[in-house]
């Protein structure tokens, strides 16, 4: 006896599985408010038919009450699409990619994320940090940096740099007696360059300009908070 093959998806729920493909190739975010304006159709039909859908596990769709509907293809709605596999990042507890909403707007004190402020998806660092070929990480190391919001266990991004940065711009510089390069604001005047702390308890650091060594400039930050929240309990 041969083993019964899943039901596909048929009519209108084809279109609706197109349209979440579509939307989420495009990096959009994709939830029944944007699926009903996408497609003309009442909100009602079109949870009627993501139901239907994430019963033969072409998505998933969790509609709990007063959540806001996140839905994403499965392997199986993508295989059906015939869509290009979405990029790698984080995976999911059933191996699929995740992704995190990103919100433009939303109302102070509301406790739950509203569709219509759902601009799209960051499933890689690169669709949040301008990050490009060369590029690279390093985990941060001391508390000098905090006042820009860089805390100890974060990771920054680094752009190699050929030219000297300009004058304020964070840098990553290698200055002597450091086995590791240091990361602070760069200021230049004339032939030395101050090193700037984002730390009170931290003095600047003035070089002829010929004993350093700039290694790259700052893309951009991702903060663990762990360390924040451990400062916030011990204020009091």
């Amino acid at each position: 006896m041969s083993e019964r093959q899943p039901e596909g998806p048929s009519g209108r729920q084809r279109d609706v599985l197109e349209e979440i493909a579509r939307l989420e190739r495009q990096g959009e975010g994709v939830t029944t408010g944007r699926l009903a304006e996408s497609l003309s159709l009442p909100r009602q039909n079109v949870r009627t038919y993501l139901i239907a859908l994430r019963d033969k596990d072409f998505i998933r769709y969790d509609a709990a009450e007063r959540r806001t509907a996140m839905i994403r293809l499965t392997e199986e709605g993508w295989a059906v699409t015939q869509g290009r596999v979405p990029p790698l990042g984080a995976l999911g507890e059933a191996g699929e990619p995740l992704a995190f909403p990103i919100v433009g707007e939303v109302a102070a004190g509301e406790p739950i994320l509203a569709e219509q402020h759902i601009e799209g998806y960051a499933a890689r660092l690169s669709d949040v940090l301008d990050l490009r070929e060369g590029d690279f990480l390093l985990k941060v190391r001391g508390d000098s940096m905090i006042g820009v919001g860089i805390y100890p266990g974060d990771y920054v991004a680094i752009h190699p740099l050929i030219d000297e940065p300009h004058s304020g711009e964070i840098a990553l510089v290698a200055v002597p007696g450091e086995n590791t390069a240091t990361l602070k604001r760069w200021h230049r005047n004339n032939g030395t360059v101050t090193l700037i702390s984002e730390n009170p308890a931290y003095p600047n650091m003035t070089y002829r300009t010929e004993e350093v060594e700039v290694r790259g400039c700052l893309v951009g930050h991702v903060g663990t908070g762990r360390t924040r929240r451990s400062r916030q309990a011990q204020e009091p």
